[in-house]
């Protein structure tokens, strides 16, 4: 090969995922850290295309929240009560999306069941909400200096705010 090999999207995605993944399972265990695996796996993927397109497609959110429901529906009565407060997280952030579209992306509103689950699993529902929203602080920091109007991408400070709180970071 003569020339320099420069990773795509999928590779630095991929990578991202199986170092959060490993961290994950060197912090908590291997058991506790299942529920991390889709997020892991699917979570980059989610936060690379909508920083790139400014928007979550079904094709990754809904696959990420089955998978997710499923381990949670595997992990007894705490699954349940994650799911439960999953669904109240989600008409909240429904009800936002509803009254103020520039507040929060139908996107972000698909994404919100899953990482509910994870933070709720990880008991780590207070950590998450801080770090996604301090994250959401800096990108919107970032984003907007550039323009008054721009578009602030929230999918890959939710993922990776969640990533940390729920790894113990």
């Amino acid at each position: 090969m003569h020339r320099p090999w420069v990773p795509g999207v999928a590779e630095t995605a991929a990578v991202a995922a199986i170092t959060g993944i490993g961290f994950a399972v060197v912090l908590s265990g291997p058991a506790s850290a299942a529920v991390l695996i889709p997020l892991g796996l699917l979570g980059p993927v989610a936060a690379v295309v909508d920083a790139r397109e400014g928007r979550l497609p079904d094709l990754i959110t809904g696959p990420l929240l089955g998978a997710t429901t499923l381990v949670a529906l595997g992990s007894g009565p705490n699954g349940f009560r994650a799911i439960t407060v999953a669904a109240a997280a989600t008409a909240g952030a429904s009800l936002i999306a509803t009254l103020s579209a520039d507040a929060l992306g139908w996107g972000d509103v698909k994404l919100v069941p899953s990482l509910t689950i994870v933070l709720s699993l990880q008991h780590a529902l207070l950590n998450g909400l801080i770090y996604a929203l301090l994250l959401i602080v800096v990108t919107t920091v970032i984003v907007g200096a550039g323009e008054r109007r721009s578009i602030v991408p929230y999918g890959p400070a939710i993922v990776f705010g969640t990533l940390g709180a729920a790894a113990g970071l």
